[in-house]
């Protein structure tokens, strides 16, 4: 009986430990990734299994792009990508730019970002006594000093 129990909690613990029939693998809580094909964004959740986050918008696709010095999946555009002004820096809103979700200032006082669109749009104006500059790679309104 004690050899027949000590069998059964053994296939039990392998049963457990197996892959689950969707073959989700382990990952870390918080990273997000491109689902297979690429047509969305997935997130780690608390359990460590990999869930849909979105679905990409109609004419987009997931790619994973440089942004700030992480690589990120973005929705991006399926055309091909146009750099506006031969991709030289002080691009404005309506423009066109080369990577969807990537933020930059727009001037001294206001930010902007590159949608998914691959057209620079202004997300907005710094507060007075402020301005539009980087820290660590991310554009942020900080005080005037």
């Amino acid at each position: 009986m004690k050899y027949t129990a000590a069998a059964l909690l053994t296939l039990a613990a392998t049963v457990l430990a197996a892959p689950t029939a969707d073959n989700q693998q382990q990952c870390t809580f918080g990273t997000y990734r491109c689902t297979t094909p690429n047509t969305g964004i997935e997130i780690c959740n608390v359990q460590g299994k990999w869930e849909l986050v979105g679905a990409c918008p109609g004419g987009t696709s997931c790619e994973n792009l440089p942004q700030n010095g992480y690589t990120l999946p973005f929705c991006t555009n399926n055309k091909p990508k146009i750099e506006g002004r031969n991709g030289r820096p002080g691009q404005s809103p309506g423009e066109k730019c080369s990577t969807p979700g990537q933020y930059q200032c727009f001037g001294p006082y206001a930010i902007q970002v590159c949608d998914t669109q691959n057209v620079l749009q202004k997300v907005g104006d710094c507060p007075q006594g402020s301005h539009c500059d980087y820290l660590n790679g991310i554009p942020f309104c900080v005080a005037n000093y």
